[in-house]
C-alpha cells in the first residue's frame, strides 16, 4: 500500500457534519487549490432506483455534502452513473428519483447527467480487458470523485472504491464482461483495467448505512458509521476487505487479484483506529464461488460438468417473484425466461448472479449446495 486512508466516525447523514468532514478530506488530499473553475463527477453508486433508506445507494444527503464542498472552492458538481439495464433517459429519471437524487439537483445543489452516449477508452496494458466502451459524462470531467457505498456482495464478496468504477460502463454492456469473463478472478481483473484505465482523483465511501449479507440489493442494512477517504481506490479496498474479512481477506477475489499484480496487500493494521474495527466486528458476509476456478484448472470438463451441480451456488427464484422480467432482460447469459415467475436454466448459467444484484423484489436467492459447503 502507497496511499494514506482516513476515517472518519459519523453516525447519522446530518449534512452540516458531514460537509466538516468533507471539508477536512479535500484540505488533507490538497482539492482546494485544484477546484475552481473545474467540472468535478461525482460518481455515485446508482446500482438501481431504491430508497435511501434500504442502503443500496450512495445516500443523497452524503452527495449534497460533497457538492456543497466542491462549490465552495469554485469547483461545479455534477452526479452520474450507469445503473444496471438499459441506459437510457427513462431509466436514468427514475432511478434518480427513487434513489433522492432528483430534489437536490432541482434545488441547484448538482447537476443530473443525461448523457447516455458512449466512447472507446483504450487499455492495451490491461491484464484481461484491451479497450472499454465507456460512459460519456466522463469525458466532461475535469476531476472524478468517487462515491462508492460499502456493501457485500455475492459475487466478489465486496463492493466499493474498485467496483463502483464498473458504472461507468455502460447499461447492458456490463453483461458483457460477465459473459465473458466467467471466472470471478478474470472478473475482478478486468475491474482492476478499468481503474488503471480511468482512475479517480479521489475516494470518499458512504460507509455510515452499509450492507452486509446478500449485498449488494438484497442483504441487511447496518450501520458502520464509518466515513472512508483515500486518493487510492486499491489502498481503501484493501483496508475494506480486512475490515470485513480479518485475516482471511487476502484469499478474498479483489485482493488476491491485486496481489497477482505485484501490489501488496499488506499493510500496518494501526493505520485502522479501534472504533473503526469495532463498528466492523462479526460483519455478515456472503460466500463466493471460489469452486469455478479450481473445477476449470484442475478437474477434465466432463467430469467437472457433472459435479458442479453439486458443488457450486445457484441463483434460486423465491416465492415472491412477480415476473417483471427485469432478471431476464439483463440475464448475460440469456438463460432466464419468463412464465408465472422467473425461470432459470442453471445448465447455461454462468453464476454472475446479476439476477439476484438487480431484483427490485428481493425474489432471487443464492443457495449453496452441502457439498460446497463443506468443501469450501
Amino acid at each position: 500500500m502507497s496511499g494514506n486512508i482516513s476515517f472518519y466516525k459519523q453516525t447519522d447523514y446530518s449534512i452540516q457534519d458531514l460537509q466538516a468532514i468533507i471539508d477536512d478530506i479535500f484540505k488533507e488530499y490538497k482539492l482546494i487549490d485544484n477546484l475552481d473553475g473545474k467540472k468535478v463527477l461525482l460518481k455515485v453508486n446508482l446500482l438501481m432506483g431504491k430508497s435511501p433508506d434500504e442502503a443500496i445507494t450512495t445516500n443523497p444527503d452524503f452527495v449534497i455534502a460533497v457538492a456543497r464542498t466542491i462549490k465552495k472552492y469554485g469547483g461545479q458538481p455534477y452526479l452520474a452513473d450507469s445503473p444496471g439495464g438499459p441506459f437510457n433517459k427513462t431509466a436514468l429519471k427514475f432511478a434518480y428519483s427513487k434513489s433522492g437524487y432528483i430534489e437536490p439537483a432541482e434545488a441547484g445543489e448538482y447537476e443530473l447527467n443525461y448523457n447516455t452516449e458512449y466512447y472507446i477508452v483504450e487499455s492495451p496494458e490491461g491484464y484481461r480487458a484491451k479497450s472499454f466502451k465507456i460512459c460519456s459524462f466522463v469525458q466532461e470531467a475535469d476531476l472524478i470523485i468517487n462515491l462508492p457505498k460499502l456493501k457485500t456482495h455475492g459475487l466478489t464478496l465486496y463492493t466499493g472504491a474498485i467496483k463502483n468504477m464498473f458504472g461507468l460502463v455502460p447499461g447492458i454492456t456490463k453483461a458483457e464482461y460477465h459473459l465473458k469473463l466467467q471466472k470471478i478472478n478474470d472478473f475482478c481483473h478486468m475491474l482492476l483495467d478499468l481503474h488503471e484505465a480511468i482512475t479517480p482523483d479521489l475516494t470518499i465511501m458512504d460507509g455510515i448505512q452499509g450492507m452486509e449479507g446478500d449485498g449488494p440489493s438484497s442483504g441487511i442494512t447496518r450501520q458502520f458509521n464509518t466515513v472512508i477517504a483515500s486518493r487510492s481506490a486499491i489502498d481503501l479496498d484493501i483496508v475494506v476487505s480486512y475490515l470485513l474479512r480479518k485475516d482471511k481477506y487476502k484469499k478474498d477475489p479483489l485482493p488476491a487479484a491485486i496481489s497477482e499484480r505485484g501490489i501488496p496487500v499488506d499493510f500496518d493494521k494501526k493505520i485502522i483506529p479501534d472504533w473503526v474495527k469495532e463498528y466492523f466486528n462479526d460483519v455478515k458476509t456472503p460466500k463466493v464461488d471460489k469452486t469455478s476456478n479450481l473445477i476449470d484448472r484442475r478437474i477434465p470438463e466432463p467430469i467437472s460438468k457433472f459435479i458442479e451441480q453439486f458443488i457450486r451456488p445457484k441463483p434460486v427464484i423465491l416465492d415472491n417473484c412477480i415476473a417483471c422480467g427485469i432478471c431476464a432482460e439483463n440475464c448475460p447469459a440469456e438463460v432466464i425466461i419468463i412464465k408465472e415467475k422467473a425461470e432459470i436454466d442453471l445448465s447455461g448459467c454462468i453464476r454472475c448472479f446479476c439476477c439476484q444484484e438487480l431484483c427490485p423484489h428481493n425474489a432471487v436467492e443464492i443457495k449453496y449446495p452441502l457439498l460446497g459447503k463443506i468443501l469450501f
